[in-house]
């Protein structure tokens, strides 16, 4: 209520986040008795509360964390579309290596694991290296005296060691499908057809 025998606004804090709609509804009993309007009438003061921005805001952070998720495991995944397509490269220029162990006797886990292995070895080496180039970054932009809305809203860039599990056991599971199906393709080669590849 605007006038000039009283205060125009006042600023007030609930004890805790639950507490905040039963806060509101006894500002509303209490002004309604000494203001003489009905507790109900929510029209008669207009009442800001920022827990439905910071609720908001709460939920854009959610969203853009899922789009960016998103766009993290589809740049690993197509990561370990290129590590996949080096292993098979790999498998078609040692088929003569192959069918010779496969001949001397080799069990097809034997032919299978340096594959897996290599490919998890790939892919944790462009993983570390990532690691390393983003705490790189998150340094060099901790260092620099950036200021604005953007940095304000946001925030700096951190590193956050569960974001970095997650990445890692998915970029495990890249690395390691990423080998085995070549590797599965390398236990499968026929080794007298294998023996004479070119």
């Amino acid at each position: 209520m605007f006038n000039a025998t009283g205060p125009e606004n006042f600023v007030y804090r609930a004890a805790s986040w639950e507490l905040g709609d039963t806060v509101r509804s006894e500002i509303y009993r209490v002004l309604g008795s000494v203001r003489r309007f009905d507790p109900d009438d929510e029209r008669a003061l207009g009442i800001w509360d920022t827990r439905k921005m910071q609720q908001i805001n709460a939920q854009v952070s959610i969203g853009i964390q899922i789009f960016l998720g998103v766009i993290g495991a589809l740049t690993l995944l197509v990561g370990g579309m290129g590590v996949a397509n080096v292993m098979f490269a790999v498998v078609k220029e040692r088929t003569r290596e192959i069918g010779v162990k496969m001949a001397l006797g080799a069990k097809a886990r034997q032919i299978m694991l340096p594959f897996v292995l290599e490919g998890l070895l790939i892919t944790s080496l462009g993983g570390l290296l990532g690691t390393l180039l983003s705490l790189g970054l998150i340094a060099v932009l901790a260092a620099l005296p950036l200021k604005g809305p953007a940095f304000e809203i946001m925030g700096r860039p951190t590193f956050s060691p569960g974001v970095a599990l997650a990445t890692a056991l998915v970029l495990g599971s890249i690395g390691m499908l990423a080998g085995l199906f070549p590797a599965r393709r390398a236990a499968l080669v026929d080794p007298a057809v294998s023996l004479r590849y070119e």
